[in-house]
Formats: structure tokens, sequence, C-alpha cells
């Protein structure tokens, strides 16, 4: 297993992707507000609205800074990205435009009201979708993307390459200032853009978000700018900025809240004074922080700004000059750099990449980017060695599923634009001027309309010390860095990280030994390692289909194939199927850490492979360790029968990973600096189920939704009406239907096998099941040994249960006629003689017979063993019942002292076939095309004392099977009565119709969860035995029509929910009710049912 060390234990690699040039090539367009888009990030336990102009958060919609995901806990009222620079207008007047944009208190248009600051550039999103695009929603992807290659349209345009998502979920979007019109007015007229009437500071940027689900980064948000001068004014003094308006403990709670700024963890970080939160008078109140990642560089002033020995390193450099050899290695980086400020920040020289590998690309500042590795020293890359870093502009190596081939750079030997650890995709290689201003203050201290007084804030020098403000306040804070140049066509970047945790603190002072503290540790590493950390398995798709009494849910294997691209392996483990009553899960979150902070969920179902790695996982999280499973081996289907019919379930399935844990060549795990085996806990994919602003229930793939529901009175069940097995192969193929209202209408179809190796030994057959009536073929795939659970299909699913080995087993060898006597039979592989080589050996998947003559008749004659020796006749013929022939042999005469040119018993007989079944057999090389060798000896008179030696007599017929693939056209077919509906039957059962629950008492478990922060939700009872077909009226006791429900479902679906509310649409009283079920063509029943406060 790779061996890493610990600071990159924690984090995964990417393969990333950027254009050809390091520097963004800005877009023609202009922003325009009416292309203004609001999606949510929930990709782990933080859930936020945000926009594609760059606010987070929208005080007082939800989910606003929302922790943990579905609890209604806001902890943010707004957050604005700035831009602020000093120029000069058309008058030579010192301004200091400012870009933004923000719910309030901002510049507008006096006339249309619409804001001057940042709007979306068109063609990043699908526009006809709500949200900004998300690497989890192929529906929010444009047709193809404006800044990247046509052969990009269908793919995730990812930070981390082509079609790439390492993270669990990446948004993606890009704004521009244009619409700023406030320096174009007079008396300013200034004009960032030549020749064009465009407004702002001439700026575009590329934002993306990213989240994880991995237990120590579920409750942060990452967000990245990428800030391009698309104009042609070079600023000479520009500051980054944002702003947040802290809102924690919720929309009815945002002015009691403190804050504080810690300069060791570079956090600034926000708590509710009282720890109560409302609406809903929640409590505890968490903690929420804002950690600061990354700067814009200066890399034309001459000095080292970041302190790492290399001075003004710039992430646009290309690859540079080659240095090759250690010895000029090492006197190139004394000529450049300050090495003890070098190896203080990196390590010593001698353990960087480019040293060990004797190669070093002078654009690589930091010494970090890797080659392919030449495993047959040939100087170039070969297909199957490890291309490590050197995957080309596109971030793909041949392992990725969207491999398009080949691409520019890859395995070249040089870094590329877009490669790993190299340029843009290397935070280290830019001379970062780190955070340099912060301010915390009342919320309307400092307004967006003062771009003056707001520059002059960025300006003032970072405290020194820790700021706190307590007190109890609307709590807003500046964060700032610069000035920096930012010439015309030039890129500079900023980050920061949204955090959350449970308070652990009394005193802010103490912060630094605190939750919130260790989930900045981990934010830091995951900067440190440029983005990179633990990728999940791909997530499967799950289905769901609801019965009575009873939920069947399948999913495909598409998991299984997820390859890791840091550690170059496939580590799929294994499946977690979660269920809960709400749509978040969070009634399942119940193991905690050693801080006592909810980390993993019980699952109601685990499935993992069988390798021997079983158990917990020995690195653990915060001192909680992750259960890998008990080698049950993998399932893609499970039947929870624990429901009621009535109560809707939400089902989540997970993949996750087998992690990594390092070894000292003895065997035993090393450790961390704090005590812990050095390695990675296995990583889990996410698994996302939202309301919509309706209510409606959104699934992701790995997610379904489910409502148990009994049969409509008169319900005649589907069977399968015939099956028909025509096989050679000893596999097995179970049919199960599944969701009885999908089933067509009495089609047939066939599952047919084809084996891919001419003599059907391929332990991978392949399959198709197609539809007879129509040819149509629905399913197609490879059957691996094992149980395999096709995709369901129409309404029914196939489980084959194939072959891991050809053999032939003790069991099947037995005499079938005659009387065999007291010798043993023994059949093998041949090669157990040394006659027959493993390459000319074929383990022949048939069945045979050994028929034995009469006396004195010879049925069959060996073929000759070698040259110059002789063919035997034999007093039996083998068949070869498959195929329906005889089947030639050779004879090795091996028992001791009896070569006497006879077969006796005990010598081996070794089956033998031409090059294809059924030709003439043909030496090659002086050997026999060879398969199974039998061996009919006497007992064994020192192992089988007393058992007298009687040779099988004339006649008997010895039998022997082999276990065995499908074979190239094995075929079932069968075929199903789809399920009926029976009036007679219906008829009788009207007077079964009935109400639950009932009484109803204040509330229910058929009732949805509730979508809403205030309010009941929506109250429900089932009318349950219904007819497919009919009309329930609700009447009060004294008669009066309360309500008509009209019932039309399809045969196994006989309940109707009613959500207390009149004709009117008003919640109906508690009381005593009548119903009246009319069933045309079926019959009338009355019923009663009570309401109970």
């Amino acid at each position: 297993m790779t061996s890493l060390g610990y600071g990159a234990l924690l984090l995964l690699a990417l393969a990333a992707s950027v254009p050809a040039s390091a520097q963004r090539e800005p877009d023609p367009n202009d922003g325009n507000p009416q292309l203004t888009q609001w999606g949510v990030l929930d990709g782990n336990r933080v859930r936020t609205l945000y926009s594609n102009y760059g606010e987070i958060s929208r005080y007082p919609d939800q989910p606003s800074g929302e922790w943990p995901k579905g609890s209604g806990h806001s902890y943010v009222d707004g957050i604005a990205f700035i831009v602020s620079a000093a120029t000069t207008d058309a008058q030579g007047n010192r301004i200091t435009p400012m870009s933004t944009n923000y719910r309030e208190f901002i510049d507008r248009d006096p006339t249309t009201r619409v804001p001057w600051g940042w709007a979306p550039v068109p063609g990043y999103s699908n526009p006809y979708q709500a949200s900004p695009a998300r690497s989890d929603d192929e529906r929010t992807w444009p047709g193809e993307w404006p800044d990247r290659p046509i052969d990009w349209a269908g793919q995730w345009n990812g930070f981390f390459g082509r079609g790439v998502r390492n993270a669990d979920v990446e948004t993606y979007f890009v704004f521009d200032d244009a619409p700023d019109r406030e320096y174009t007015q007079e008396p300013h007229r200034f004009f960032p853009c030549p020749g064009d009437t465009r407004g702002g500071l001439g700026l575009e940027v590329a934002v993306r978000g990213f989240q994880w689900n991995h237990p120590l980064a579920q409750d942060v948000i990452f967000w990245v700018y990428e800030i391009t001068n698309e104009c042609g004014v070079d600023y000479d003094d520009v500051v980054f900025a944002q702003y947040i308006d802290w809102g924690v403990g919720g929309t009815d709670d945002s002015g009691d809240d403190e804050g504080a700024y810690n300069t060791r963890l570079d956090l600034a970080f926000a708590y509710d004074a009282d720890g109560i939160g409302s609406p809903g008078q929640w409590s505890p109140v968490g903690t929420a922080g804002y950690a600061f990642l990354e700067s814009p560089g200066n890399s034309t002033d001459g000095t080292d700004n970041d302190e790492d020995g290399i001075t003004d390193e710039t992430r646009e450099s290309g690859p540079g000059d080659l240095v090759e050899g250690a010895e000029a290695i090492r006197a190139a980086v004394e000529a450049r750099y300050n090495v003890d400020d070098f190896e203080r920040f990196y390590g010593p020289v001698e353990e960087t990449v480019a040293y060990r590998n004797g190669r070093w690309w002078t654009g690589d500042e930091n010494m970090n980017w890797e080659q392919f590795l030449d495993l047959n020293e040939d100087g170039q890359w070969s297909e199957g060695e490890p291309l490590l870093d050197d995957v080309g502009a596109d971030g793909l190596g041949p392992e990725a599923d969207n491999y398009p081939g080949r691409d520019v750079g890859e395995g070249d030997g040089r870094p590329t634009a877009g490669e790993p650890n190299f340029d843009a995709l290397d935070k280290d290689e830019s001379d970062q001027i780190g955070l340099t201003g912060f301010s915390v203050f009342d919320v309307h201290r400092y307004e967006l309309t003062d771009d003056a007084e707001n520059y002059r804030v960025f300006r003032e020098a970072l405290p020194p010390v820790d700021v706190i403000l307590e007190g109890g306040r609307n709590l807003g804070m500046f964060f700032a860095s610069g000035p920096f140049p930012l010439a015309a066509g030039q890129t500079e970047r900023f980050s920061m990280a949204l955090l959350f945790a449970d308070k652990d603190f009394a005193d802010p002072r103490d912060v630094e030994n605190s939750a919130l503290a260790r989930k900045k540790q981990t934010v830091q590493q995951i900067y440190n390692a440029n983005y990179r950390f633990a990728r999940p398995p791909d997530k499967p798709t799950l289905t769901a289909v609801s019965g009575d009494g009873q939920v069947t849910l399948s999913w495909d294997s598409r998991s299984e194939r997820s390859y890791d691209p840091f550690l170059r392996e496939y580590d799929f483990e294994g499946y977690m199927l979660y269920k809960s009553t709400e749509p978040n899960f969070r009634e399942r979150l119940l193991v905690t850490d050693a801080y006592g902070n909810p980390v993993y969920q019980r699952p109601l179902a685990q499935f993992d492979l069988p390798n021997g790695l079983r158990g917990l996982h020995p690195v653990p999280v915060n001192g909680v360790q992750f259960n890998l499973g008990n080698d049950s081996g993998l399932r893609h289907s499970y039947v929870d029968r624990d429901v009621v019919n009535g109560q809707t379930y939400y089902y989540a399935l997970v993949a996750y990973d087998r992690g990594l844990v390092n070894r000292n060549d003895d065997g035993s795990f090393p450790s961390t600096p704090d005590g812990s085996v050095d390695g990675l806990s296995p990583s889990i994919t996410t698994a996302v189920i939202n309301n919509d602003i309706a209510g409606n229930v959104v699934t992701d793939i790995n997610t379904a939704v489910a409502t148990p529901r009994a049969p409509a009175a008169g319900y005649v069940p589907p069977e399968v009406a015939s099956y028909d097995a025509d096989m050679r192969g000893t596999g097995a193929v179970d049919l199960t239907i599944v969701s009885p209202s999908a089933l067509r209408d009495a089609p047939r179809y066939e599952v047919r096998f084809t084996n891919p190796s001419v003599w059907d030994t391929d332990l991978n057959p392949t399959y198709e099941l197609v539809d007879t009536a129509s040819g149509e073929m629905r399913e197609s795939g490879t059957i691996r040994p094992g149980l395999n659970e096709l995709p369901l299909t129409d309404g029914f699913a196939l489980a084959v249960e194939a072959p891991g080995e050809i053999v032939v087993p003790d069991s099947t060898v037995r005499y079938v006629q005659g009387d065999g006597g007291t010798y043993r039979t023994i059949v093998e592989p041949g090669t157990v003689s040394a006659v027959v080589t493993p390459a000319r050996y074929v383990p022949f998947p048939y069945d045979f017979e050994v028929r034995f003559a009469e006396a004195g008749q010879t049925p069959q004659t060996s073929l000759i063993l070698a040259f110059g020796q002789q063919a035997f006749p034999l007093p039996f013929q083998v068949w070869n019942r498959t195929l329906d022939r005889q089947q030639d042999v050779i004879l090795v005469e091996d028992v001791d002292s009896l070569r006497n040119g006879q077969y006796d018993h005990g010598d081996l007989i070794i089956l033998v076939d031409g090059e294809t079944p059924g030709a003439e057999p043909a030496q090659q090389g002086g050997r026999w095309r060879a398969g199974w060798a039998v061996r009919i000896r006497p007992p064994d008179p020192v192992a089988e004392p007393g058992v007298v030696p009687v040779p099988p007599q004339p006649g008997a017929v010895l039998r022997f099977d082999t276990v065995k693939p499908f074979a190239t056209g094995d075929r079932v077919a069968f075929a199903f009565t789809p399920p009926a509906f029976d009036e007679a039957a219906a008829a009788d059962a009207l007077d079964d119709v009935y109400v639950v629950p009932n009484p109803y008492v204040a509330t229910s478990r058929f009732e949805p969860s509730n979508p809403y922060l205030v309010g009941r939700g929506e109250r429900r009872i089932y009318f349950m035995n219904l007819p497919p077909e009919c009309t329930i009226r609700i009447y009060t006791i004294t008669g009066d029509l309360v309500q008509t429900l009209t019932h039309s479902a399809a045969v196994d679906d006989g309940q109707e929910p009613w959500d207390l509310t009149s004709r009117d649409g008003m919640d109906v009283a508690y009381g005593v009710y009548l119903f009246h079920v009319d069933a045309p063509g079926v019959g009338e029943s009355v019923g009663r049912f009570a309401l109970i406060k």
C-alpha cells in the first residue's frame, strides 16, 4: 500500500485543469443582473443560499449559514465579496471605486434601482434552472463552457480537471462589475476599458465553492476567488476584502452576537451571547468561524512577502529551465533562494520531489511537481507507467472514467499549466502578502455605499493582538488583503473558509483549545495541499419501490469502479444504507467523537467486500473509528420490512473507501504527532434530500423516498407465468417481481449469455436481457463471479449467481450405472502430470462419463503420449455428455512396477482436445491440449484397511460434472402474468375500508416532516383498502359535506391521504366524522373516524 508523509495523509490529490495559460482569459461578455440565480450548497452538514454574483446567505431567507443541515438553525445573515482600488478619474482626481453587491445599503441606479456592482456573466449555468452550476447536478450546467474548449461540453468544468469532481460538491460561476455606473457619471467619467462604456473597475471574478463530506471536513465550505483585470487600466493599489454580517442564533436573534479574531489561528469567529436561538428558543447555539486562507501575491516588489525563501515567485511562471543532477540542483537552489527560509517553510531541499528525482524544472518553484514514473528507464512515458503529476493540461490520466486520450503535456516530463502542483494549481508558487486588515464592528457602522471610508478601513494595519468585541450586538466584520498591483490582464486569488462547531469555550481567549480550532487545523491542511482532500467513491444510483408492508431498494455498481487519483488504486470498500423518517437523517447521527460531537450515522444495513479488511479502521477521527464492515460480501438490493403502511421513509445509500493506513517495515503502525495512527480514515459519499420552495422533495441519485402501501381491494398479484432455462453453465438465475405496477403487459424476456472464451472458460461472461416480443435489448453487462444483482428492469429484478472457478467437485464423481466396486476415483487438473504444461491446459467446462465395456471389448484407444511411444487400447470409453461425443484421451503409465504396455487401474487418464472444441487433437511443441486428469485406483491398504479391492465391473458408468461459467448460447426465458383487478373480490372487501390512525390524536406518525421553520406542518390520515377507482366523501356527524377526495390509482395502491382540511382550505375541527366510499361498478361503503385534540 502507498505510504505517505503525515502532512499528506489527510489529503488526497487532485487531477487539476486550467486553460493553457495560467492567467485567466477574460470573458468578452458583460455581467447582467437579470441573469441572477440563487442556489443552495448542501454537500455536507453546512447548508446555505448563495448567488452567482458572489453573495452568500441572504437574511431573512433560509437556509442562510444553516448548521447542522436540516436543523433550521442559521448563523449568517450575509457575506459580500469586495474589491477596492485607488486610481484617478478623467480629471486626474484620486478616486477609490469599490465593487461589490449585497442585499442592502449598496449603490443603485437612481432610476431603475438596479445594483451598481457585481452581476453574473452569461454562459456559466443553465439559464432555465434556478441554481448556479453544481458538479453533482448536470441539469445546472450550460451546453458548453465559455472558458473551456468545446470538448469540455457535457463534462464538469472542474477546478480539478475536465470532468473531475474531487470535491463532493463543487459550484462554479463568474461575475464582473460591468453594471457599476457610479464612476462613469459626472464628474468622474472613469471608464476602465478604453473605447468601452462598461463601468466598475473592469474586473471579472471566477468563483468556486467546495464541500467535502468527510467527517473531518463536513462542517466547512471553502470559497476560492480568481480576480482578473480584464480591461486596460493598470492598478498599483488594490485591496481584496470580504464583509460578513453574522446572524448567530437565527433570524430573530441577530442582535446579541459576540465575536473575536485570533491572530495565531488566522480565524475570526462569532457566537451567541446567551446561547439561545430564535425562532424556536433552541439551545445550545454553536459557534461560526471565517478562516482566511489565500491572499493575492506581489511578484514585482522584490520582497519575499511570504518568507518562504523565494522572492517574487508567481503562478504564471511556465516550466522554466531544466536542471539535472543532485549537485546541480542544490547549486541552483542556493543561487536562487534563501535556503534557510526555504527549508524552514518546505523542509530540506534533499527531501523535495525535484531533488529526489534528479530533475528540476525551475518554474516549479517549490520543487514539488513530479513527472511520470519511468519504469522501463527508456526516458519517455510508456503506456502503463504511472503519470503522477504529469497528466497534461486537462488534468486527466488513463484511469479516469472520462479520459479522452493523451493531450498536450501529458507524459512529456515537463510541467504544464493545468497539472497538479504547478503554477495556478500550486498556491505556494505565489508570493502572498497575507491578511493585512481586519475589523469587527456593529453592523451599519460602515455601509457598503461609502467607498472612500471603506477603502480607509481596509488599509488599516492588521491588529497585532487578538480582537474581541463583546456585549451582545448585531455583529459585522471586514477581512482585507492589500495593497498590491493588478495590471491589465493579470489574475490574483483570494480564498476563505466558512466553518462551524459546537461552542465548547467559555472565554473567547480560550478558542485555541476548541472544536472550532481543531476544524481550522483541518481547513489549513486542505488549503496547504492546494485543496486536495479525501475523495470518496462515485455515488451509486438508488431505486426504491414501495410495497405492502415493505420497501425494496436496489442500486447499481458504479461506485465499485471508482479510482483514487492519489493512491492510484481502486479503493472502494463497501456500502452503507441509511433510513430515516425525516429528510436530513439527523435522527441517525448517533455516533459521537471523543469530544461529544456527532460524527457518524448508524446504518440500517452495511455490505462490504470480503477482502479481509473488517472491523474498526485503525485511524480515528477525534477518537472515533470507522467500522469497515464484517466481510459480508457486496449486495445490490435490500428489502426493508420494518415499515408501516402510510409512513414516509427516506433512504440514502452511501459508498465508502478503505482509507489509508501506513505501516513501518516491521508491520507496526507509525504515529502522528498527537499519538494517533498515521493514515487517513475512510471517505464517504454525500447523500442529499431537499425540499424545494413549494415543499416538494428533491432527491439525489443515491437517495430515495418511499411510502409503503396496502394494495387496492380486489387486487390480484402478478405471477411468473413461465420460466425455462437452457444452460450449460452451473450458475443460477433467480427472478423477483419488485414493482408490480411497472410490469409490462404480458411480455416475454430472455437472458442470453455470451462467453468470450472459445472454450467457454472465461469467468466473466456477458449477458443481454431482451424483450423477445419487441426485440428490444433492455439491459446488458458483464457477470462477475459470485452474486450479481442486475439493475431493476420493467418492475422485476434478476439475481445471477456465477461460479468463481472451474472445478470438479468430489460430490459429482459417482457411478450412475452398474457396479463401481470399491476403487476410488480422483479427478484433478491435468497439470498434476509433468506431461501437461500450464500453457496447454484448459479446464474443459463439460460433464463426462467413463463407460466400462464388457469383457474383451476395447471401445476406445488412447492417443500417443509422445513420439516413439504407443497408443493403448482401453477397456472403457470417455464420453463428453455436454457435447455428446467421444472425448480423446492420453494414458500415462505411472503405476509403480506396472509399465506393461496396457491400461491398469491406477494409471493416469488425461482428457485432450483440439485447438478449438471438437477439432482434431494435435500436439504443439510435443504437448497436447489437455484438460482433466482421471485416476481410478484401488483402496489404500494403509489408509483403508479392511476394504476389499473390487474394480469397476463391465457395464458400470462413472460420471463426473464440472462447475462452470455460463457458455455462449445459454439462455433463460420467462414471462409474467401482470397484476389484475377482481371486481367481485373488491365488492366483498368494501366493508373492510378503514381509516388510520383512528382515532387521530393531535398528531400522526404518517405526517411528513415539516419543511418550515414555524408552523405545525401538514396533518394527515389515510383511508385504507380502497378500490382502485372511487370517490370518498367526508361528512360531519350532522351530515354536512366537509371534503371530497378522488382516489384513482394502480391496483397495487389501496390508500388515499387526507390533510384534514375542508373544501374551503381550512383546518377541520376535532370531533367524529363519517365517510362514504362510492366505487362505480363495485359498490359503496360507509364508516366513521374520530379526530381528538
